[in-house]
């Protein structure tokens, strides 16, 4: 019919279906760029195994070469006989001394090989999170368990120091392979939109661990104003006794990682102030206080 008005949804080009396109393929890009870096993690991964398996030969030589070293030394001490004049006494502490490097020449060995076993191991490690269930939210408040428990299994493996130190001035491949390791740690006990806001590519496990660090503890004087605002004026309201001093004890948390230490005293003393008003049917009457007014300790 002439003069009839064509659909909205007919009319080609229109800014809305544009505007849906456009924001389509966005979503399909950035998707895309998070499906390259666990590709290129995964990739990386492969080849830190396949390094492992010659790392752990080497592993089991120095583990050899440790303990005869160790035999020596022990039998060299057992042998050494008291001296009988100044020239033995010499002699034998020119003796003690040769004993002694070789001892710490053993030392280092047994270090060394018991490194190179831990990092096997780590490297063999195939799901992260059975060692650390904790999956780092913007919007859960975990950061101090989840940085507790990675640094826990880090040193587990000596691996700590890729974290908590800057990266050596002079780099070895054993070294950027578990930085490697490490990082993928990282990407693994992190949510996706913390992993796209926070970090970045190319980059060593410390810059990442430094990413977010800063986007939970960053702007640490305006943080600790707002939490202990939050803190000094929460009140119970609908909640029940056990999730109030949950939350309480979380926001005690937030503000030791930021540096501000609550007293005991303090934390009390806020909790009796937020809880609900106990009100009994007949104030003048001798009621049993436990069936209406005895609120159970909280467990901090």
């Amino acid at each position: 019919m002439a003069g009839t008005i064509p659909p909205q949804d007919a009319v080609d080009g229109s800014p809305d279906a544009d505007h849906l396109a456009a924001e389509e393929q966005r979503r399909a890009d950035r998707a895309a760029e998070r499906a390259a870096a666990r590709a290129a993690a995964l990739e990386l991964a492969q080849a830190a195994e396949l390094e492992a398996a010659a790392a752990s030969k080497e592993r089991d030589a120095a583990a050899t070469r440790a303990r005869d070293a160790l035999k020596r030394a022990a039998d060299a001490r057992a042998v050494a006989d008291a001296p009988s004049s100044d020239d033995e006494a010499e002699d034998d502490a020119d003796a003690k001394v040769v004993h002694g490097s070789d001892l710490h020449q053993a030392m280092l060995m047994h270090e060394a090989a018991t490194v190179l076993n831990l990092h096997a191991q780590a490297v063999a490690v195939q799901n992260i999170r059975s060692l650390i269930p904790i999956l780092l939210d913007l919007n859960a408040g975990n950061y101090a368990r989840w940085r507790d428990q990675f640094l826990l299994t880090a040193g587990k493996f000596s691996l700590e120091d890729h974290v908590l130190r800057d990266p050596p001035a002079c780099v070895f491949p054993d070294w950027t392979r578990m930085d490697c390791v490490v990082k993928s740690w990282i990407y693994g006990t992190v949510s996706n939109d913390l992993a796209d806001t926070a970090m970045e590519r190319d980059t060593t496990a410390r810059a990442a661990w430094l990413a977010l660090e800063t986007q939970f503890l960053g702007n640490r004087e305006t943080r600790v104003l707002y939490l202990d605002a939050q803190f000094r004026q929460f009140v119970q309201g609908d909640l029940s006794i056990v999730d109030y001093c949950r939350t309480f004890k979380q926001m005690v948390a937030k503000l030791r990682d930021l540096g501000e230490h609550v007293t005991d005293r303090t934390l009390v003393l806020n909790v009796i102030r937020g809880l609900n008003d106990c009100r009994c049917p007949d104030p003048g009457a001798r009621i049993p206080t436990s069936k209406y007014c005895v609120f159970p300790r909280p467990r901090w």
